[in-house]
């Protein structure tokens, strides 16, 4: 089974009514990844305040396309660590800034960060990818 983007991920698929419908810009072969994303309020953990998995989940893709950027192909995380600054809004516009660190044959290190847009750091995140290919896929089981 070949890996697939079915248009499908919580993050950036566009076919996915529930998900964040998130456009990652790659610059420069994945030196960088800029997301800009405005979560609903259906995504609150308390009452108007973002729920950390969100930001979490926003981190992981940044970081997860400086890889894809960078090896050109899929590419997933192996080791993601966030750290939470301030607590995040819900309906207000985030940005999402990642940047390269490393580069190994088969890593890629790289930190990222979300902030409003008057530049206050709401989380950093710091993460590892790897390239994948076919065997990464899962299998269905046989009967």
């Amino acid at each position: 089974m070949a890996i697939e983007n079915n248009d499908n991920c919580f993050v950036c698929g566009m076919k996915n009514p529930f998900g964040l419908q998130v456009k990652p810009e790659i610059i420069d072969g994945g030196a960088f990844v800029r997301i800009e994303c405005t979560p609903d309020e259906h995504l609150q953990g308390w009452a108007n305040i973002l729920h950390g998995g969100i930001l979490s989940t926003l981190l992981d893709e940044a970081i997860t396309y400086v890889g894809i950027g960078t090896f050109d192909q899929p590419a997933v995380t192996a080791q993601l660590e966030v750290r939470f600054r301030k607590p995040s809004p819900t309906c207000v516009k985030l940005h999402v800034c990642a940047q390269r660190i490393k580069v190994s044959k088969r890593l890629v290190e790289a930190k990222a960060e979300v902030t409003l847009s008057d530049g206050t750091l709401i989380a950093t995140g710091t993460g590892k990818v790897v390239p994948v290919n076919e065997s990464f896929a899962p299998h269905s089981p046989t009967s």
